[in-house]
């Protein structure tokens, strides 16, 4: 699904228009932006929680040249699902291996 799409769907289940919607999208992922590149946590209760958390650094090396270089450590943003969306997924949805060996999520049978 995309933002538009998204807009799209909490229009028709509002009966907002799509013009407003998507102003206000766009302001939610503005400040939940902002807050995370201050290093705050945004916490959206039955939802998950969108963090910064450190990477490690680390040591690469280049196979052609056998040369290591290091990575330093950045901030990465994280989300955490909460307990809701995690139990909401479980319910509907199931893993499955393809012939080929690879998985792939399908939605629950029955």
């Amino acid at each position: 699904m995309r933002k538009i799409d998204l807009v799209a769907q909490v229009a028709q289940r509002t009966g907002m228009p799509k013009e407003a919607i998507l102003k206000s999208l766009n302001a939610a992922l503005a400040v939940i932006s902002e807050t995370i590149a201050q290093g705050e946590e945004v916490r959206l209760k039955g939802f998950g929680t969108f963090v910064v958390r450190p990477r490690r650094p680390t040591r690469r090396s280049n196979l052609w040249t056998r040369q290591v270089f290091a990575i330093p450590s950045k901030p990465i943003p994280r989300f955490v699902p909460g307990k809701a969306l995690k139990q909401r997924v479980l319910s509907n949805l199931t893993v499955v291996e393809l012939p080929s060996g690879r998985l792939a999520i399908r939605p629950k049978s029955g």
